[in-house]
C-alpha cells in the first residue's frame, strides 16, 4: 500500500493498494513446488505464466486442496494429460499412470490444477469496485494491470489495510 495517509478511503485506486511486484508461479512447476512456493513466501495464491511470462492463469491453495482430494483415477488422467508422453508420442500404460499418480504433488504441473481465467482491474480502478468485485465474484485476490501487464494484486488483506490505515486518519483529527 503506498499512498493511503493523503486520500481518504473513497479517493483511493488500485494503484494507492496494491502490492508490487507480484510473486508468479510457473506453469510447469509441479504442485510440490508451488507448495513449497506458498509457504515460503507466505501466500495463497498467485498468477501463473509460461516459459516466456506470458499470463495463463491463476493458482491458489483451494485449487492445490480440490487436487489434493480427487480419486486417484482422476488424479491419473491429469497425469496422463500432461506429462511427458504427449511430447515423445508415449501412451502410458494404466500401471505407468498408477505409479505417477501415487506421487501426484511432484508429477503434476500447475497447469492442470490453475483456474485460466484471470480477473483483473486497471490501476485506475476505485476500491470500492475492487471490493465490489472480490465479494460478487467470491474471491480473495485480484490482479492489478497497466497497459495489459501486470503490476501488481490487491488481496483482501490490502482492502482492510486501506481500511485500517483511514480510520486511524480520521481518529487523529
Amino acid at each position: 500500500m503506498t499512498h493511503t495517509t493523503t486520500k481518504n478511503l473513497c479517493q483511493l485506486t488500485a494503484n494507492d493498494i496494491m502490492s508490487s511486484p507480484v510473486l508468479t508461479a510457473q506453469e510447469s512447476w509441479s504442485v510440490k513446488m508451488l507448495l513449497d512456493f506458498f509457504t515460503k513466501h507466505h501466500i495463497t495464491g498467485a498468477p501463473v505464466t509460461d516459459y516466456s511470462g506470458q499470463l495463463r492463469g491463476v493458482v491458489t491453495m483451494s485449487d492445490v486442496l480440490h487436487f489434493e482430494n480427487l480419486p486417484a483415477l482422476e488424479k491419473e488422467r491429469l497425469i496422463g494429460v500432461s506429462c511427458y508422453g504427449e511430447y515423445a508420442g508415449y501412451e502410458f500404460s494404466a500401471n505407468d499412470l498408477q505409479q505417477l499418480a501415487q506421487h501426484a504433488d511432484i508429477n503434476c504441473p500447475v497447469a492442470q490444477i490453475m483456474t485460466p481465467h484471470i480477473i483483473s482491474v486497471e490501476t485506475t480502478t476505485s476500491v470500492k469496485a475492487v471490493a465490489s468485485l472480490l465479494r460478487e465474484r467470491q474471491i480473495h485476490r485480484a490482479f492489478v494491470l497497466s497497459e495489459q501487464k501486470l503490476v501488481g494484486v490487491i488481496s483482501t488483506s490490502n482492502l482492510l489495510d486501506a481500511l485500517i490505515a483511514s480510520c486511524a486518519c480520521e481518529n487523529t483529527n
